[in-house]
């Protein structure tokens, strides 16, 4: 009754005070789920199409944001496929559902998709403009969002009338589970680095650490401290996806750098020559990952890239260096989705050997020994910023963009007990093309014959995580965050956090 009193008293003083509409500053849309009809993999389909139109609606006077709570206006659609044409609609009403603009696209094939989309949000976008926003329409935004029950104004209480805050109205930060018993924090480091790499155990206790921005390796030593001990530059144009690991069996650390250069691999070799890193290979053909597949020893393993649109091309094998030569041999067949950076191995119970990927649109899958699929995820996991891009003029037309960008992913990691660890990375943002998380956390499942089961996960960090790894011999959790951002004139700031999971 008290909100209605006051929505009266605000509306009869807004229309004493101005009548003349105003135009809005900025208006807030969020792009609520969009219905599919027709096709197969709905799911998917409902989230590209929000995905896409979302990222197309911002701009100039327009502010796509990412819940109905903050919108001025929501946006529905519908896209409907019969045979090979295809009509999607959009509809935007007030957050009082009055109907504030239409359009709709119709295209032939489903390579017109794409331009559809931006065609789409440049009609609702003209619609939208054409719009008046007076003072009594905002106001019931505004006020709609304002709860029913407002209290009146109360004067300052003294230090005598202050009550303490009961138990259940401070809500304190806690860890998730018991097994995140203890933890270690560095201080800022400079630069923000995409990839983590984990070498030896020195003498004197400390870990040997490897991080990678763009084109810059940087080799730490974490002891109490983080201590810098060298840094290596790759020249431009080349950019870094992927960082790794391994001894030679001679007691050297190698390095192996997967590198890109105008979309194709000239991965590099390095090794850790006393407080020094010393390039030993460049130009080779192969993405690298040297990782434990099944919980078994780390092994070096490789893959080849394609033409067209085979970003991954063929088995992924396990590789040898000699000199700067590569043998490949023990092929792996990928079930779908898998590549060398998304899928591991585990053994069931029966000892059967299953593979867990994750998809695209960043499911967890188990799939068995046929490659059939067993179980899918309903949450989603994984995620990353760091991408990679190959030409694609000749879909320039349909994509809009002369390059395809390729997103890389947490990486699946199995203990030598068989538990399935993988990060996952929240709050999930599209600018364009590019991709922005918040929050990042990591998940440590087991297989109980049927499905995945969460043993535990960690608390969610303040940023985005762009790697992890679980150190099993040490049972510690080393978590990469991301604290600053780079920018054009700023290499921007990491940090390392390592928990102790018992």
């Amino acid at each position: 009754m008290k909100k209605q009193i006051i929505l009266m008293a605000l509306l009869l003083m807004s229309l004493a005070l101005s009548a003349v509409p105003v135009v809005a500053a900025q208006m807030r849309l969020f792009v609520a789920d969009m219905s599919v009809t027709g096709v197969q993999n709905k799911d998917e389909m409902k989230t590209t199409l929000q995905t896409l139109f979302a990222s197309r609606l911002t701009g100039g006077t327009v502010l796509a944001v990412g819940s109905a709570a903050e919108a001025d206006a929501v946006v529905s659609g519908s896209y409907v496929s019969i045979g090979k044409v295809f009509s999607v609609d959009a509809l935007a009403k007030t957050v009082g559902g009055k109907t504030l603009a239409r359009a709709f696209v119709q295209g032939d094939n489903q390579d017109e998709l794409i331009p559809a989309i931006s065609t789409l949000a440049e009609k609702l976008l003209a619609e939208l403009a054409k719009v008046p926003v007076t003072t009594e329409e905002k106001l019931l935004a505004e006020l709609a969002r304002v709860p029913d029950t407002v209290q009146p104004p109360r004067t300052p209480a003294t230090g005598s009338e202050i009550n303490p805050i009961l138990n259940g109205e401070l809500i304190k930060p806690q860890e998730v589970s018991r097994n995140d018993t203890g933890g270690w924090q560095s201080k800022r480091l400079a630069g923000a680095a995409s990839l983590m790499a984990v070498g030896r155990t020195r003498a004197d206790g400390s870990r040997e650490l490897f991080l990678a921005e763009t084109r810059r390796i940087s080799y730490y030593r974490q002891g109490k401290e983080m201590a810098l001990i060298a840094e290596g530059e790759l020249a431009e144009p080349r950019k870094i996806i992927s960082l790794d690991t391994l001894e030679d069996g001679v007691g050297n650390l190698d390095l192996y750098v997967t590198v890109i250069r105008a979309g194709e691999l000239v991965s590099q070799i390095w090794q850790v020559n006393g407080d020094k890193l010393v390039q030993i290979a460049d130009e080779q053909p192969y993405y690298f990952r040297a990782f434990s597949v099944a919980g078994g020893p780390k092994k070096l393993f490789a893959q080849t890239m394609g033409r067209g649109d085979a970003d991954f091309f063929g088995d992924v094998s396990e590789a040898t260096r000699s000199g700067k030569t590569i043998t490949l041999k023990n092929h792996i067949k990928m079930p779908r989705y898998g590549n060398i950076y998304t899928f591991n191995q585990f053994r069931a119970s029966d000892g059967a050997l299953l593979t867990a990927v994750l998809s695209t649109d960043n499911y967890l899958i188990v799939y068995d020994e046929n490659r059939k699929e067993l179980w899918r995820s309903n949450d989603k996991f994984g995620g990353s910023e760091l991408f990679f891009q190959r030409d694609d003029s000749d879909k320039m037309r349909t994509t809009g963009d002369q390059y395809r960008w390729i997103f890389m992913n947490q990486r699946i990691q199995v203990t030598p007990s068989g538990a399935v660890v993988v990060g996952k990375n929240d709050g999930f943002m599209v600018l364009g093309n590019a991709r922005t998380y918040k929050t990042g956390a990591v998940y440590c499942f087991a297989w109980n014959g049927s499905t995945l089961d969460e043993k535990w996960h960690t608390r969610a960090t303040q940023n985005y995580m762009p790697d992890y790894y679980f150190d099993a011999a040490r049972n510690e959790l080393l978590m990469l965050q991301t604290v600053q951002r780079s920018g054009m004139n700023e290499r921007g700031a990491s940090s390392l956090t390592i928990k102790k999971v018992e």
